[in-house]
């Protein structure tokens, strides 16, 4: 986060035009420094959306062929996945909604590599990306979350 923060200085030239002169254009000029500021929240609720993206990448790479790639990212979501739950359900509510949301997420992936690992080689790979969305929607229906 902190890294972030020191990207997100800005510095522009900053005139006063309302007594400017024609002589004075250069003594006019001031340096005015811009600072953006993410806070905790912010980043860990960005970091979560990143999570959803990486799904996304796993399944989607599934389907162009490339069979490494879930499993390399289910390691990198299962690592992500322990270090949120040391936050736990803290506020604001939107920080425990995504802890849900990234479990989700850890989950299809983890179902996309047993997938793979077991029936892989029975399932034609063009048809596989359908099955995983197919296999991960059906939990969700037996809760009665839709």
């Amino acid at each position: 986060m902190d890294e972030i923060n020191k990207q997100l200085v800005f510095t522009t030239e900053d005139s006063e035009k309302e007594n400017k002169t024609p002589s004075s254009d250069a003594e006019d000029k001031q340096l005015v420094t811009w600072k953006l500021k993410v806070t905790p929240v912010d980043y860990i609720l960005g970091v979560a959306d990143f999570i959803g993206e990486l799904m996304q990448l796993c399944i989607n790479s599934v389907g162009n062929g490339d069979i490494d790639t879930p499993f390399e990212v289910s390691q990198f979501l299962r690592q992500v996945y322990n270090g949120f739950t040391f936050i736990g359900n803290t506020r604001p509510y939107d920080v425990s909604k995504k802890l849900y949301t990234l479990k989700q997420s850890l989950v299809k992936v983890e179902n996309a590599c047993y997938t793979l690992k077991v029936q892989g080689s029975k399932i034609p790979k063009h048809m596989l990306t359908g099955v995983f969305w197919v296999k991960t929607e059906m939990p969700d229906q037996e809760e009665g979350i839709s």
